[in-house]
């Protein structure tokens, strides 16, 4: 049987070892553990830090600029909540950074829920256009995109290889496919052979599965509900509030490969996804090559049962490692509520970490490979120092990003709360939460530096969904969060990174014409500066609900050049170098 969510206590004893027991009782009543639940024994076996002080000021190295107001982005998400409480209000959305208009400058996708009512007017997801300067023009009307669904996310690669981005929107049902047939037009694809479902699809990534050089996609849903199977929940007597996924049954992710002509096959059976000991209640999805096989595996982050991790084992089929390696399951074998997500080599030595944003009380969650096997990992939150600071936020964006160009992945995080009256249960909880960031010590552990990062992580937003891009061309990565249209009216939140350092950055924007698969999806590489080697996938997915940019952007600290190999989708290993600071588009040589 699968283990549940604790319901327990925390306590935490400055200059000591963790002696308490995480605490969760709201969390019995709002996400909930089952009532058998038995009380946890001491967590993660002293790996948590207890609270000490930072022995010294971390400098965040980078400011980050509210740019909301100046950009013109008037997006403002509706989740139809009217007091019914029905679950699907809490959960979007996502946004996309990607060039649509091909004009060499990124772009924005806002995806859009929508209200109960049938016969009301429905918004729809909002196109921005990036006009420089921070200035960004609605070009929605007109696109094609101006289709109402209750969306969720979205995932945004070129399928159809005619140069130009196309976009896949999950919803709860029925997911959109719209082509990209440029000059800012958008056609949606619609019929037999095409990829998606009627399910509420939550996370998406576009990928070669079955390694015959076009793109496939995988798509992964939450739950099965409906308004006719919601069911009642409260936190304070006589007040329905958002009740738990484990009163809903789970769903399956599933697979959809593209064949000859364009279209795509519902190969989900086959492949294995289905076949795993749990049904997924799913919220995102991350690509990496786990074994070092040469095929993309996946990770889906499940919400309350355990995650997945499918190691691809060629022609398109997969098993299910995620509880073998480690990754299943938290340290004292209990599911967590796991959001967003990111998998990156943090610590620079070869070996993945994935990265998982967690409920209000459960710690963000940093699965590192431990020594020796690559399919074995520790969760090293507590020896990372990011256990304590992520313990109170309800975690769903999460990025892994080099922030400070100096080298190292940092890590940065959209928070916000599911249940507007949670203050009133637990007042050190709020509904609105702060943005956070996390600088990267060269591997050894994270420091909290977001109250030095100025006024930009103080603005509280019902986080959602968060993208990593470089919106102004200035070689560094800037960042957009979405916001629950249950709070803070629903507004984005658009940052703009301003370095405090000299660092530089090396830019890799990878290409494949003539292929299926012209953005490189699935290529892998190094970059080399002296001692240190950096490590990035070509990939969609990731996070919670949004697409970053597929340019790679590579710190260099004071370094003023780079050595890269490039291993492409198809196992062709490339040598660049030394490539110097700034932009760089790579043509795979045939």
């Amino acid at each position: 049987m699968t283990p549940n969510r604790a319901t327990s206590t925390a306590s935490f004893v400055t200059g000591s070892l963790v002696n308490g027991l995480l605490l969760i009782g709201f969390l019995a009543l709002a996400r909930g553990c089952a009532e058998e639940e038995k009380p946890k024994s001491p967590m993660f076996k002293g790996r948590i830090e207890a609270g000490l002080p930072e022995l010294t000021v971390v400098e965040a190295g980078v400011e980050l600029i509210d740019v909301t107001n100046q950009t013109g982005i008037d997006f403002r998400h509706v989740n139809g909540a009217a007091g019914k409480k029905w679950l699907p209000e809490t959960m979007g959305s996502g946004v996309g950074m990607f060039d649509f208009d091909g004009d060499g400058d990124l772009d924005l996708l806002f995806v859009q829920g929508g209200t109960w009512e049938e016969d009301a007017p429905q918004p729809t997801m909002k196109l921005y256009r990036n006009e420089g300067d921070w200035t960004f023009r609605d070009v929605t009307k007109g696109s094609g995109l101006e289709i109402p669904c209750y969306g969720m996310g979205c995932s945004i690669a070129d399928y159809d290889a005619d140069g130009d981005p196309d976009v896949f929107v999950t919803a709860r049902g029925p997911d959109l496919l719209f082509r990209n047939d440029g000059g800012g037009k958008f056609t949606r694809v619609s019929g037999a052979g095409v990829p998606g479902s009627d399910a509420w699809s939550t996370g998406a990534a576009w990928f070669d599965a079955d390694r015959d050089g076009d793109l496939d996609l995988i798509v992964v849903s939450y739950v099965k509900w409906s308004p006719g199977s919601d069911v009642h929940a409260e936190l304070v007597a006589g007040v329905k509030a958002y009740t738990r996924p484990q009163n809903y049954e789970g769903d399956t992710p599933r697979l959809f490969l593209q064949e000859p002509d364009g279209s795509f096959r519902d190969t989900t059976a086959a492949s294995g996804l289905s076949k795993t000991a749990e049904k997924g209640k799913s919220l995102s999805v991350c690509l990496d090559d786990f074994d070092g096989d040469g095929r993309i595996d996946v990770f889906v982050a499940n919400d309350t049962v355990q995650n997945f991790l499918f190691l691809n084992q060629g022609e398109a089929s997969f098993v299910d490692v995620a509880v073998k390696a480690g990754v299943g399951y938290d340290d004292t074998g209990r599911a967590r509520a796991g959001m967003g997500m990111d998998v990156v080599d943090w610590r620079n030595d070869g070996k993945l970490a994935v990265a998982i944003g967690n409920f209000s009380e459960e710690m963000v969650s940093l699965y590192s490979v431990a020594r020796g096997d690559p399919l074995i990992f520790r969760d090293d939150a507590g020896t990372a120092r990011i256990g304590t600071a992520t313990l109170a936020p309800l975690t769903f964006g999460l990025v892994m990003a080099d922030a400070d160009l100096d080298g190292w992945c940092d890590m940065v995080l959209a928070n916000g709360h599911i249940e507007p009256s949670v203050s009133r249960l637990k007042k050190e909880l709020s509904f609105a939460q702060t943005p956070q960031l996390f600088r990267n010590l060269k591997g050894k552990r994270f420091a909290d530096v977001s109250r030095r990062t100025g006024p930009g992580l103080t603005r509280q937003i019902v986080g959602r969904g968060l993208a990593a891009g470089d919106l102004d061309g200035d070689g560094d990565l800037d960042f957009v969060a979405t916001c629950n249209g249950g709070g803070a009216g629903g507004r984005p939140l658009v940052l703009r990174n301003d370095l405090k350092t000299n660092n530089r950055s090396l830019r890799l924007r990878l290409r494949q014409p003539g292929t299926r698969n012209p953005e490189a999806l699935g290529a892998i590489v190094h970059a080399k500066t002296g001692p240190i080697t950096q490590r990035r996938v070509v990939r969609t997915g990731g996070s919670y609900l949004s697409q970053s940019e597929l340019t790679l952007t590579f710190g260099l600290g004071d370094n003023e050049s780079a050595e890269v190999t490039i291993q492409w989708p198809n196992g062709q290993k490339d040598k660049r170098g030394p490539l110097k600071a700034g932009q760089h588009e790579i043509t795979r040589r045939q």
